[in-house]
């Protein structure tokens, strides 16, 4: 196993999980949210199979990447606002935290693959440190009557679910696309993360409950909120939450190396970069009912760029005909 590419593979797996995956998947499914798990990854492992199939040097599919990285941007900036505002930086104005993750953004898009490949080895022996510490310190709040029974949905919903996992967690593979990874050892990569994923849904929903993990728009801090240690020291979340945001550093920082390998033009680029995340500071960060948008169809609409970019398989078998 090669450990960097599988932990570039682990972060942009769990890159939408934060304020996304488990938040939807809890109003559609609730405790069969473990179900929707199972399904979800082999669904994401077909679409890893798909990726890994596709031609995209046409400059149309280029252009389909373009807006798909584009659209990653977006979203990771209002993740990350949203996030910010909410739970650690309640008061600072929203520009003050954005600037710097532009900044470190930009800086490390610059750096070499292999640079940001040793920076994820690092980030993922922090994070797995992280959640090893997390998983013991909530062992004594588990309660697995709090997820009996499953299968106490309709299929539909659990389908519903196993959807909005399999293509939220497998689309941002897609920025590893230019690796150059071995299929068996993608799939391998994702199936892996994807066991870590099911182990915190778990959680979650033992800790929490299904009837109020869905209530929040990030069930995973609330998780996190009950952890004590000794009985008297609090607040331990705040430093445990910060391994999340090495899933929105890799989100941005790939998303920008790939728009400005797209466009080899320095100057375009930061002027691209520099407009569509002030836009989305400015503008769509403030705009609740677009959070919302966001928030319902990203799962649709990252589907549809799939879609498109598959049409790339067909067009490269017909080349061999």
């Amino acid at each position: 196993m090669n450990k960097e590419n599988f932990s570039l593979t682990y972060f942009v797996s769990r890159m939408l999980f934060s304020g996304s995956i488990y938040s939807i998947m809890f109003n559609y499914s609730e405790n069969d949210a473990l179900i929707a798990c199972i399904f979800g990854t082999i669904f994401g492992l077909f679409i890893i199979f798909l990726i890994n199939k596709m031609n995209l040097n046409n400059p149309f599919f280029k252009i389909i990447l373009f807006l798909l990285y584009l659209y990653f941007i977006i979203i990771s900036f209002v993740t990350f606002e949203t996030y910010t505002d909410s739970f650690l930086l309640t008061n600072t104005p929203k520009i003050i935290t954005v600037i710097p993750a532009l900044a470190i953004g930009i800086y490390a898009s610059f750096k070499s693959i292999n640079t940001l490949k040793r920076v994820s080895f690092i980030f993922f022996i922090l994070s797995i440190s992280s959640f090893t510490l997390i998983i013991i310190m909530l062992s004594s709040y588990l309660n697995i009557g709090n997820v009996l029974p499953l299968f106490s949905h309709s299929k539909i919903n659990i389908l519903q679910s196993a959807f909005t996992f399999g293509v939220l967690s497998s689309t941002p593979n897609i920025l590893l696309k230019e690796e150059n990874i071995s299929l068996k050892k993608h799939m391998l990569y994702y199936f892996l993360t994807s066991i870590l994923n099911l182990i915190i849904c778990y959680y979650i929903l033992s800790v929490l409950t299904p009837n109020v993990a869905k209530i929040y728009s990030f069930p995973e801090y609330m998780v996190l909120k009950r952890i004590k240690i000794f009985d008297f020291i609090e607040n331990v979340e705040n430093l445990s939450v910060l391994v999340y945001y090495f899933d929105y550093f890799f989100l941005i920082t790939l998303s920008f190396k790939r728009i400005y390998n797209l466009i080899k033009n320095k100057t375009a680029y930061l002027l691209i970069i520099t407009s569509t995340v002030l836009l989305t500071t400015i503008t769509f960060v403030k705009d609740y009912s677009f959070i919302l948008f966001l928030y319902h169809y990203s799962t649709y609409i990252l589907f549809v760029f799939l879609l498109i970019l598959s049409l790339s398989i067909f067009k490269s078998n017909e080349k061999y005909k």
